[in-house]
């Protein structure tokens, strides 16, 4: 027998994946514009940054095509 998750929980649970994606690109968008303004030149650490800020973007924006997060 298989039981299901309550759809409540289930939303709330992508709430609150959503808020976690949203604070990190908040995050990742402040260190990349502070790592582009003081790496010298030449030095390229801010593209993992630019790079893991764009996945977490995608991550978003594929949640929020999957579901309605505000109900």
């Amino acid at each position: 027998m298989t039981v299901s998750a309550p759809s409540c929980l289930i939303q709330r649970h992508l709430l609150q994946l959503s808020a976690a994606l949203t604070e990190r690109c908040q995050q990742l968008q402040l260190e990349l514009s502070e790592q582009v303004a003081s790496l010298p030149f030449g030095n390229e650490r801010w593209l993992l940054t630019e790079r893991e800020l764009c996945a977490a973007e995608e991550a978003l924006l594929r949640l929020h095509g999957k579901v309605d997060l505000h109900p």
